[in-house]
C-alpha cells in the first residue's frame, strides 16, 4: 500500500481441503522436495513475479509516511534508513516463511486459505472476520483520506479534518460505483496508476541525491544517532513503515502459477523487498537532502509538495502533485476493486453469515449486496477514523496502522505452523526463518504499543474481539 499501501487479497474459492477445515498433512520440507502437485498452469517467471510484487507494494504509503518516519526518529537520517531496512528485513523473513506454505498448497484463498489448511477452519473464519470487518475497510478509509489531503493541497485549500473526510468518502463512493457498474473502467484506472506512481519517487530521489545543494548546518542539527537509538522511540517508526510496505502477501496467491515455484518464489520474495527498500531509501535520502529532517517533520504531509515546488517551481510542482493524487486514487481503486468481492467470497465459503451476499448478478458479474456491505463498513470506519484523528487517540497514528500491526500478530500463528513443520522434518532453515519472522512481528507490535499504549491495547482488544466472534460463529456452524 504499500497500503502498499496497497491492494487487498481478492478471495477466491479455496480447495475442498480448506472448505472442510481439514489440516494439511505434514509435508516434507527437505531440499529438493516439492510436496503437492499444483493444478494451475505455470505462467509466471521470476522477473514477472518480482515486477508484480514491487508493483503491488510501492503505492501511496511512502508519500505521506516519510514525515512520520522522521518524526519518530527525531529527524535523524541514519535512524530513518535503519528503520526502513529493518522493516524490509521483517518482510523478507515473513515472506520466506510463507513461501514454505505457498509451494505446498493448491488453495487460492490467500492467507484465509492458509489458516484453513495449515491451522484450522475455525481460525480461518476468525481471521476472515478480522480481515473483512476491520482490516480492509480501515485501510480503504485511510487511503481515501490521503487522496483528499493531496487534492485540497493541489487546490490550495486549507481544509478541515471534516472536509478531508467528506471528500475521501466522495472518492470512495465514486470508485465503488465505478467498479460495480464497469469492471473494465476500474481495471483501466488500475493500470494507469501503476505505470505513473513511481515518477515522483524517482524524480525527487534523483534531484535530492545528485542535484540538491549540501544541507545547511542548521538543518543538520539533529540528535545524534547513538542518543536517539538508545531511547528506542525509533521502533515506533516501523508501524507507519509497514503501511508503506503493505501488500506483499498478495504475491502468495500466484505461487501455484509460478514456474519452478520452490526456487523462484523464494528468490522473488527476497529480491522484491530489496528493490522496494532501495526505492524508498533513495526517496527518503532525496527528500531529506532537499528539505532537511526538521522541515519534513514541520511540513508533515505537505513535504512532497514543498519539495516538488523547490525542485520544479509552482507550475510543474502541481503536475507532480497530480501524479501523486492519481497514484493514491489507484491504490484506493485497487482496494475497492478487490474488497467489494470479499464478502461475496467469504459468504460463499460460509465464513460469514448471509448466503444472499454470495449471489452474483449476471449483468454486473459481482454481488451488489457484497459491494453494499463493504460500502457500509467503510462508512463506519470513516467515522471511527475521524474520531481517532480529531482527538489524537493514537499519538498521531491512524486506524490503518493498528490494523496492520494486529495483522502481523495474526501472522505469528502461521509462522508457528511453519516452525512445527520444520521441526517435524528436521529442517533447520525453515525453523530459523520462521523464528526470525516471529521476532519481526513482535518488533512491529512493540513499536505499535510504544506509540500509544492505552489506546493501542484498546484497539487491539477490538480487533481480537472481532477475531473471537469469528471463532464463535465457526463453532456454531459446526455444531
Amino acid at each position: 500500500m504499500g497500503s502498499g499501501s496497497s491492494m487487498v487479497v481478492l478471495m477466491k474459492k479455496t480447495s475442498k481441503l480448506a472448505q472442510t477445515g481439514q489440516k494439511y498433512p505434514d509435508m516434507p520440507l527437505q531440499k529438493g522436495d516439492v510436496s503437492g502437485q499444483h493444478t494451475a498452469s505455470k505462467t509466471y517467471g521470476l522477473m514477472t513475479t518480482i515486477a508484480m510484487i514491487v508493483g503491488i507494494v510501492v503505492g501511496s504509503g511512502i508519500y505521506f509516511r516519510a514525515d512520520d518516519v522522521y518524526l519518530y526518529t527525531s529527524g535523524n537520517l541514519a535512524l530513518g534508513i535503519m528503520a526502513l531496512t529493518l522493516a524490509a528485513i521483517c518482510i523478507i523473513f515473513g515472506s520466506l516463511t510463507f513461501s514454505y506454505l505457498a509451494i505446498r498448497t493448491e488453495t487460492e484463498g490467500g492467507l484465509v486459505g492458509y489458516f484453513a489448511q495449515f491451522v484450522s477452519k475455525k481460525s480461518a473464519t476468525g481471521y476472515g472476520w478480522f480481515f473483512l470487518y476491520v482490516y480492509c475497510p480501515a485501510i480503504t478509509t485511510v487511503v481515501a483520506w490521503a487522496a483528499a489531503i493531496y487534492t485540497f493541497m493541489l487546490l490550495g485549500i486549507e481544509a478541515s479534518l471534516g472536509q478531508q473526510i467528506l471528500l475521501g468518502l466522495a472518492y470512495t463512493a465514486f470508485l465503488l460505483l465505478l467498479n460495480i457498474l464497469s469492471r473494465q473502467l476500474g481495471g483501466y484506472l488500475q493500470n494507469l496508476s501503476t505505470v505513473i506512481k513511481m515518477i515522483p519517487l524517482i524524480l525527487i530521489a534523483f534531484y535530492g541525491i545528485f542535484l540538491a545543494p549540501p544541507l545547511s548546518g542548521e538543518a543538520l542539527q539533529v540528535p545524534s544517532f547513538a542518543q536517539e537509538f538508545s531511547k528506542f522511540g525509533w521502533i515506533t517508526a516501523l508501524v507507519p513503515l509497514m503501511y508503506s510496505y503493505d501488500g506483499w502477501t498478495l504475491a502468495l496467491n500466484i505461487a501455484p502459477e509460478v514456474v519452478d515455484a520452490k526456487r523462484n518464489m523464494k528468490k522473488a520474495l527476497i529480491i522484491s523487498p530489496l528493490i522496494v527498500l532501495a526505492t524508498y531509501v533513495l526517496y527518503m535520502v532525496g527528500i531529506y537532502k532537499t528539505l532537511g529532517g526538521p522541515q519534513i517533520i514541520a511540513l508533515g504531509d505537505d513535504s512532497i509538495y514543498v519539495a516538488a515546488k523547490q525542485i520544479f517551481g509552482d507550475r510543474w510542482s502541481n503536475v507532480v502533485l497530480v501524479v501523486v493524487i492519481i497514484s493514491v486514487l489507484g491504490v484506493l481503486n485497487g482496494l475497492i476493486l478487490s474488497s467489494i468481492r470479499l464478502p461475496q467470497a467469504l459468504a460463499d465459503q460460509s465464513i460469514i453469515p448471509g448466503k444472499s451476499l454470495a449471489r452474483i448478478s449476471p449483468k454486473l458479474q459481482l454481488s451488489p449486496r457484497s459491494a453494499g456491505l463493504f460500502g457500509l463498513l467503510v462508512l463506519a470506519w470513516t467515522l471511527i477514523h475521524y474520531l481517532v484523528m480529531k482527538f489524537n487517540l493514537f499519538n498521531g497514528g491512524d486506524v490503518s496502522e493498528i490494523s496492520i500491526a494486529f495483522n502481523y500478530a495474526m501472522y505469528i500463528i502461521l509462522y508457528l505452523a511453519v516452525f512445527r513443520l520444520g521441526k517435524a522434518e528436521q529442517n533447520k532453515q525453515a525453523m530459523i526463518v520462521s523464528v526470525l519472522a516471529m521476532l519481526g512481528s513482535c518488533l512491529i507490535l512493540a513499536g505499535s504499543i510504544l506509540s500509544s499504549p492505552l489506546y493501542v491495547l484498546l484497539f487491539f482488544s477490538i480487533c481480537l474481539s472481532v477475531y473471537l466472534m469469528g471463532l464463535r460463529y465457526s463453532k456454531q456452524q459446526n455444531q
